[in-house]
């Protein structure tokens, strides 16, 4: 079968959908498939109702011949696709990775809330119109894939949606290796870190601002590694600077998968503070790590690993403070080890692929 992959990004840009739409590819064209990739590449500089529009000529000319479109998000992907499929007839499936109306709110101070009390609030006319627009999507695709149960329960809760076409296609753990975890923290003390965009629902202004009451309240040599870019790496700086970090609190940018790997590796902890994570990979990859991870309880993971990850509440600093303390004493921290060596981690991408391939062919009839 012929399938275009709708992607915002592609190797060699960075960022999860490009991974994911490079592992695809390659796996499912090891099972024999023909795999046109349509990506945001070369039109970042169009403003953006010509680069949506330009992006949109692009699938059209690519999904003459296929059997489906897949696009890997809602809006800048999947509403061009969803006009193709309109046009031609084809195929056109979606999958959700991310909320685009929750994010816009948070990002432009309209909401502190998590992903699910935001939906609880009353919407104003210029969301209940992406609502209706993003209804319209979903009713054009044949199915549409949620990377869990979380994220899922929400959408048939709030949207128009037929529960027979929603599918769940879980992330993978990375194929990774490890070293003795000990050496490794030796090697870097303690090393607290975040890796991912840097955005208002990242909640890193809580982390820092955490991170310099532990500081003070503890005898160890702490540092605050930031991973990531994006719109508020500026204001974060300026927050580092106020609070006199500038010594202990560093921001990198984002750097390609195999560093960071190394990099969690020689961390002490990981912290994903987010209002609301679905089904964030830098989770995974700590577990498949080993690597002790405090993770925000606004995730797919907090029903299904509650009984073996320590999550905070993304809305609680003192939660924050108290678990990053428990952790930094020694016997905690060997516990918490043994209890994520049990976490189970063998899922693959091979696995994706399968499952990929088994909804674009078996299901789409």
């Amino acid at each position: 079968m012929k399938i275009v992959l709708a992607t915002p990004i592609y190797p060699p840009e960075i960022g999860g959908p490009a991974i994911y739409s490079q592992k695809l590819k390659e796996g499912l064209e090891k099972k024999g498939h023909e795999i046109i990739i349509v990506s945001y590449r070369g039109l970042r500089a169009y403003p953006k109702p010509l680069r949506i529009f330009v992006y949109f000529l692009k699938l059209l000319k690519s999904a003459k011949g296929c059997g489906l479109i897949y696009s890997f998000n809602l809006i800048s992907c999947g509403l061009p696709a969803c006009c193709v499929s309109k046009i031609t007839g084809k195929k056109f499936f979606i999958r959700i990775g991310g909320d685009f109306l929750w994010e816009r709110a948070v990002e432009s101070g309209r909401t502190k809330k998590p992903l699910r009390e935001y939906y609880e609030d009353s919407k104003t006319p210029k969301e209940r119109f992406w609502i209706w627009l993003m209804g319209k999507v979903f009713n054009q695709a044949g199915k549409i894939i949620f990377t869990g149960d979380f994220q899922r329960k929400i959408y048939l809760k709030y949207f128009v949606i037929e529960a027979q076409k929603t599918i769940i296609i879980k992330n993978p753990f990375p194929d990774i290796s490890f070293q003795n975890l000990a050496h490794e923290m030796q090697d870097t003390g303690y090393q607290i870190l975040y890796a991912g965009r840097l955005l208002k629902l990242k909640n890193l202004d809580l982390l820092i601002g955490t991170f310099k009451k532990v500081l003070l309240k503890t005898d160890k040599n702490l540092t605050l590694k930031i991973i990531g870019e994006g719109p508020e790496e500026a204001s974060l700086q300026l927050t580092i600077n106020n609070l006199q970090l500038t010594d202990k609190v560093s921001i990198q940018r984002s750097f390609i998968q195999e560093k960071l790997f190394s990099e969690i590796k020689r961390s002490y902890l990981c912290i994903l503070p987010s209002l609301t994570e679905i089904t964030p990979n830098f989770a995974l990859e700590c577990l498949k790590l080993q690597k002790p991870i405090l993770l925000t309880k606004e995730t797919e993971y907090y029903e299904v690993l509650k009984d073996d990850l320590i999550f905070i509440d993304p809305q609680n600093e003192i939660d924050l403070e108290e678990k990053m303390i428990y952790l930094l004493d020694g016997g905690n921290y060997a516990s918490y080890i043994e209890k994520i060596k049990k976490i189970p981690t063998q899922r693959s991408w091979e696995d994706v692929v399968q499952e990929h391939e088994e909804s674009f062919i078996h299901r789409s009839h």
